[in-house]
This record gives structure tokens, sequence and C-alpha cells, in this order.
């Protein structure tokens, strides 16, 4: 096995120390670890994959972190237009794809209502207009967040908006730099 000499600061001395009793003793398995993830880590920043931290959950929330690099993001209205649901989309170092996914109430639903007709002021709380929205839908804890994982295209194909898969589907396919289609223009 060969041998490398490591020089320590002195100031660091305490640290190496530490590390030693936390491994049992042997600070070369230490070391090793700790290089093998800067490697990793290094090596995926140059490639352009970043820590992504996500929430997930409906009315009780946890957080995920992972390694990604974006390669589309969309939102899309509910066919009732009371929820938004927003999309982004990576690839992993794995080459999974992920998906965050969140759910939310779309308040421009709520804040931009048409006009009375004939009127040149905003339908009054009180109007009848009013009466026909699902205010169940309303609440601030109706959001959810998801995060889905997909090991090809091919999987990810009926599970996301067309034109989003599209997208991710050309970045995928052709030449791309870091997930950003790089044009010839």
């Amino acid at each position: 096995m060969p041998n490398r000499t490591i020089y320590v600061a002195d100031a660091d001395v305490p640290l190496f120390e530490k590390a030693q009793s936390l491994v049992g003793g042997n600070l070369s398995a230490a070391i090793a670890e700790a290089l093998r993830r800067f490697v990793r880590e290094r090596e995926q920043q140059v490639s352009g994959f970043e820590e992504v931290t996500v929430k997930l959950g409906k009315n009780v929330h946890s957080y995920k972190r992972f390694q990604g690099r974006r390669l589309a993001s969309g939102r899309m209205l509910e066919e009732d237009g009371t929820r938004e649901v927003s999309y982004r989309i990576y690839q992993t170092p794995k080459n999974n794809l992920a998906v965050y996914v969140s759910n939310t109430p779309n308040w421009n639903y709520w804040t931009d209502r048409k006009k009375r007709p004939g009127k040149n002021t905003p339908v009054n709380w009180d109007s009848e207009e009013w009466s026909d929205v699902d205010w169940s839908r309303w609440s601030g804890n109706d959001s959810e967040y998801r995060l889905e994982i997909f090991a090809s295209l091919e999987e990810l194909e009926h599970n996301v908006p067309d034109e989003l898969y599209e997208t991710v589907a050309r970045i995928l396919r052709g030449n791309n730099d870091k997930g950003v289609e790089v044009l010839d223009i």
C-alpha cells in the first residue's frame, strides 16, 4: 500500500484528531471518505449540478435535498382556474428525472374577478356572483408539494404536461451544455 505524507497546519490538528477518533483511529479512512465526497461534489458542480432543497407535504412539511440540474419548468392552471400547478424538472447525477410539483391556490383567480356587466366598478363582496365560488379550495393550507422520480424520459412522458415533456425531451436528445439548449446562430 503506497504511503502519502500530509502536512497539517497547527490550527487544523484538532480537526484531524477529532476525525480520527470518530472513525475509530483510522485517519486514512476518514481522509479517503472526505476526498471521495469532495471529488464527487466538484465533478457534479462542473457538470452543472447543484444542491436542490425542496419542501414536501400538504399540511405537514418536510424537506429533501438532492443534486440536480434544472432542465425545464412551467406553470399550468387547472381547468376551473382555481389551482396553479408548477413543475420543475431536474436531471440527477444518476440520470433520473426529478419532478418537483407544487399545487397551490391560484390567488389571481380570487383577486381578478370580472367586473359586473354594464358597470365600471368591481363586483361587491356581497354580490351573488361570489356565491358560486368553492371557498373550501381557498384555504392557505391547501398547498401540496411533491417530488416524483422517473428513471427514464419514457416514464416521464405521461406524468407532466405535453409541452413540458417535449421541452425536456428536446434538451436531453439534443446537444446541450448543462441542461441548456445551445443555439448555433
